[in-house]
């Protein structure tokens, strides 16, 4: 089964008011070792919610890859930004990162054998409160999938979750499968099975020849009020 041990990792987002000095707080950050200051250096040149995020996420990389013994001198490495905005990371590393406005986590792990690339998606759990809005159940699930979920229609916040769960193990998908299609890719392009939270059976409706060797898996769990997926792929 493709499947890596991936070494997860979370930062705060920091609560920045739009007045603040950024400056300070980014040179900060740099001399206690969160932030190379090339990373910094990008992070200056983003919008100030954007900023903040950035921030956050590369913070959660850098403590993921200090774990990591394929990056012997993790505090001399940045991590800056592929063509794509992916996470770029020595060749050696695979890692992927997402955020929402309190929160990032990155994952990464060592590059090689069955695993390329792996995708990262966070998501909130939903309330009550949440029932209230409209339903994206018919933009992101297959047929198949809306049939599936039909099976929850006595309990709503669970099947409410149960589709946030389909959101964002698609979107874990995406970024662990970007690299090889370099393109956006639509919901109903990624089928997913899940019967098994530990092994999620992932299916590719791809139109691309090239592409039709890529094999994914997918798990997802709980963690307090967050739902975390994880993609990992590999072709050939």
């Amino acid at each position: 089964m493709l499947r890596a041990s991936a070494i997860l990792a979370r930062a705060a987002v920091p609560d920045v008011p739009d007045h603040a000095n950024w400056d300070e707080l980014l040179d900060e950050r740099v001399v206690n070792g969160q932030l190379h200051p090339l990373e910094a250096a990008l992070a200056r040149s983003l919008p100030s919610p954007r900023r903040a995020t950035f921030v956050a996420g590369r913070t959660a990389i850098r403590s993921a890859m200090a774990s990591l013994s394929e990056v012997p001198s993790p505090g001399d490495t940045p991590s800056l930004r592929t063509h794509r905005g992916a996470p770029l990371l020595p060749d050696a590393v695979t890692g992927s990162v997402t955020h929402k406005r309190t929160l990032a986590m990155a994952a990464v792990a060592p590059r090689g054998g069955t695993l390329q690339h792996i995708g990262l998606d966070l998501e909130a759990r939903p309330t009550a409160r949440d029932l209230e809005r409209p339903s994206i159940a018919r933009k992101i699930l297959t047929a198949a999938e809306f049939s599936w979920l039909a099976q929850f229609d006595h309990d709503a916040l669970h099947q409410r979750e149960q589709l946030l769960v389909h959101f964002a193990l698609k979107e874990a998908v995406y970024k662990a499968i970007d690299p090889f299609v370099e393109r956006y890719v639509r919901f109903t392009e990624v089928e997913l099975d899940l019967t098994n939270a530990d092994d999620v059976r992932v299916t590719l409706h791809l139109p691309e020849p090239a592409v039709a060797d890529i094999r994914v898996a997918a798990h997802w769990h709980t963690d307090g009020d967050w739902i975390v997926a994880m993609a990992y792929s590999h072709a050939g």
